[in-house]
């Protein structure tokens, strides 16, 4: 009688399914960790937004009143039109300008840009051939 020809090509199989099953759990924790850690990072960027964005606001509605401008922000005017920078986070700034007549105010510009330095590539690796 012939033994272990049928329950070995099982074990095979069941040994790598059992294998895949597992690359498969440490690549969907992997992905989790990386999509919470993005999660993170863009609610503290709305965050740090959303608080340059009301103090922009405080600035605007200073300029409009004739008011205090708050403190660590430079108002720019000539004329009729002021402008000022508010910082986003580390990297980003919210340009403001606006155009005040009469007790009125209306915005010319509101703009996020970015205030990083730039650093290019000194090297690219490219393929010579052989």
């Amino acid at each position: 009688m012939k033994r272990g020809g049928v329950s070995g090509a099982v074990s095979l199989v069941m040994i790598f399914c059992v294998l895949c099953l597992a690359v498969f759990a440490v690549l969907t924790v992997a992905t989790a960790d990386r999509e919470a850690k993005l999660t993170a990072m863009t609610a503290q960027n709305a965050a740090d937004y959303y608080e340059a964005d009301a103090a922009a606001v405080r600035v605007v509605a200073a300029l409009r009143d004739g008011g205090a401008v708050p403190e660590g922000v430079e108002v720019a005017q000539t004329g009729s039109t002021a402008s000022f920078s508010v910082p986003v986070g580390e990297s980003q700034a919210l340009n403001v300008e606006v155009s005040l007549s009469g007790g009125t105010c209306r915005i010319l510009r509101w703009q996020t840009v970015y205030t990083g330095e730039w650093e290019p590539e000194e090297y690219m690796n490219l393929w010579d051939g052989f």
